[in-house]
């Protein structure tokens, strides 16, 4: 039995290593084939996520398949609990998107508007999808999380034309 056992774990390591050296060699094509085309550097780090993600998922599936009998009520109890670490993990991430969004979507804030918010005035350089970026009025460059712009109080200076009859 301790035979069958030792042959069970080295499947496990021999998958394991297989699956991180594909991924690596893949999220390293992607990203060079992403550069020599010019994408932004965000955007290649961004893939290189998302191909690492996807080959510890299939990792994860490899080794509970070569580990032994896992029944579907243990399979999502697991996912369950893996699922609720991460977004208690990611929950400001989560936030700060989730306020982004809403900001786009409501027209509340656009590139190059002067918004005063939390004692800053600047204006709006760079709207992300978790921070937006002001030039303050002594030219330094600050940070501001959209969930702190969402629940405000902002005051935005240069809407209030743009937005004219809506509200």
């Amino acid at each position: 039995m301790a035979t069958g056992s030792y042959l069970v774990d080295l499947e496990v390591i021999v998958v394991v290593a297989a699956l991180a050296g594909v991924g690596y060699a893949s999220a390293r094509f992607a990203a060079r084939s992403m550069v020599e085309r010019g994408d932004a550097p965000a955007h290649v780090r961004g893939v290189r996520v998302l191909i690492w993600i996807l080959f510890v998922l299939i990792g994860v599936g490899a080794v509970f398949d070569l580990i032994g009998p896992f029944t579907l009520i243990g399979g999502l109890t697991f996912s369950a609990f893996a699922g609720l670490a991460v977004t208690l993990a990611l929950q400001t991430t989560l936030q700060n998107i989730i306020a982004g969004f809403i900001l786009m979507r409501n027209r509340l804030l656009r590139l190059y508007d002067t918004i005063e918010i939390g004692g800053m005035k600047g204006r709006v350089v760079r709207v992300g999808i978790v921070t937006t970026w002001l030039r303050l009025e002594d030219g330094t460059v600050a940070s501001v999380s959209n969930s702190t712009l969402l629940s405000g109080p902002l005051r935005n200076y240069s809407a209030g034309e743009r937005l004219k009859g809506e509200y």
